[in-house]
C-alpha cells in the first residue's frame, strides 16, 4: 500500500475512532446515550474532523522523513478544541497523532506491522525533542487538565507557570524526560513513553477477544482503569476500588451498576483514551482489508 494511502485510511479510523468512544456508554464518562452535564457529548462528535486532520498531518509527514513534526500537528488540533468545546480529547488526540507518525514511518519503510508502528512511535517521541516538549506544555496550558500539573513535582517547569515554556527551553527538557516523568500518573503519557504496550498492546488484543466493539470497548476500559489506575477518578471517588474495575471487566453486571452509582461526575477518561488509540487501529485494519468490519452493538445491555 502507498504511504499516503495508508495515512487517509489511518485518518478515517482516527475520525472514526473518537466517535465510537461518544457512543458507548460507560460510568463516569460521557456519550451521546447518556450525557454528563458538564460534557456535551457534541463535543466529542466535533473532534472526528480534527482527529481526522491531526492524524492526516502527522502520518504524511513522518512518511516524508519529518518525524519530528507530528506534535505541531496534535498542537494545532488542540488549539481549535480548546477555542471551541474547552477539553473534550486531549488525551487521545495526543495518542492518535503519535500512533500516525509511527504508521506514517514504518509504512513508508515497508515495515507494515502493528510491532512496527510501536517502534516506530518510540523513535518519534525521541525525534520531537525539546521542541514537542514546549508544544505539549503549549497544549496543556489551553486545555488546562489540572491534574497533569503534577509534572512540576517531578523537577519539571509548572505547567500553569507565566514562562514555563521559556523555562522548558532553558532547561532542554525533551518529550521523552518529560512523558517519563508523567508516566509516573498519567497513563497516556506512560503509554505514549512506552511504544504503546498500553493501548496497542493490552487494550487492542481485548477488543480483539470480543465479538462487539461496543462490548470490547466497555471491557478495555475497565480493564485498563483498574490495572492502570486513573487520578481524578482516585481524588473524587476514593470508592472505586481496583477490585470493583476488575470485577466489571469480567462481565459482573452488578461491578457494572456499582460503579455507575459511584461515578456521577469523573469517569475513568485516561483509560478511554488508551482504548480510542486502540479502536482506531482496529478499524484502521478494518479498512486495509485485514481484518472483517466490527459490529458496534451486539445486544449488551443498557447502562442502568
Amino acid at each position: 500500500m502507498e504511504p499516503e494511502v495508508a495515512c487517509r485510511l489511518f485518518a478515517r479510523a482516527c475520525s472514526a475512532a473518537v466517535a465510537v468512544d461518544a457512543a458507548v456508554p460507560r460510568p463516569g464518562l460521557t456519550s451521546f446515550q447518556r450525557p454528563r452535564r458538564d460534557l456535551d457529548p457534541l463535543a466529542f462528535a466535533g473532534l472526528t474532523g480534527l482527529a481526522y486532520e491531526a492524524c492526516l498531518c502527522s502520518c504524511l509527514a513522518a512518511a516524508a522523513g519529518e518525524l519530528g513534526a507530528w506534535p505541531g500537528c496534535w498542537l494545532a488540533a488542540v488549539e481549535d478544541m480548546a477555542a471551541a468545546w474547552g477539553n473534550p480529547g486531549l488525551g487521545s488526540l495526543f495518542l492518535l497523532t503519535l500512533q500516525a507518525a509511527g504508521l506514517g514511518y514504518a509504512e513508508a519503510r515497508g515495515r507494515r506491522s502493528l510491532e512496527a508502528v510501536m517502534a516506530s512511535t518510540g523513535l518519534a517521541v525521541d525525534a520531537g525533542g525539546v521542541e514537542a516538549a514546549a508544544a505539549f506544555y503549549r497544549g496543556l496550558q489551553l486545555a488546562s487538565p489540572s491534574y497533569l500539573a503534577r509534572i512540576s513535582w517531578s523537577g519539571l517547569p509548572e505547567v500553569d507557570g507565566r514562562l514555563s515554556i521559556m523555562e522548558v527551553w532553558e532547561k532542554r527538557v525533551t518529550l521523552r524526560e518529560l512523558l517519563e516523568k508523567a508516566s509516573l500518573y498519567d497513563p497516556v503519557s506512560r503509554d505514549a513513553a512506552g511504544m504503546m504496550r498500553l493501548s496497542l498492546g493490552m487494550a487492542l488484543p481485548t477488543l480483539l477477544e470480543e465479538e462487539c466493539l461496543g462490548r470490547g470497548v466497555r471491557r478495555a476500559t475497565y480493564l485498563l482503569a483498574g490495572l492502570e489506575g486513573d487520578l481524578l477518578v482516585s481524588r473524587k471517588s476514593g470508592r472505586v476500588t481496583r477490585e470493583l474495575w476488575l470485577r466489571a471487566a469480567r462481565g459482573d453486571p452488578g461491578a457494572e451498576e456499582e460503579l455507575w452509582r459511584l461515578l456521577a461526575g469523573a469517569g475513568p477518561g485516561s483509560a478511554a483514551d488508551l482504548v480510542v488509540n486502540a479502536v482506531a487501529r482496529l478499524i484502521y485494519e478494518y479498512l486495509s482489508g485485514l481484518r472483517p468490519r466490527p459490529r458496534l452493538h451486539c445486544g449488551f445491555r443498557s447502562p442502568p
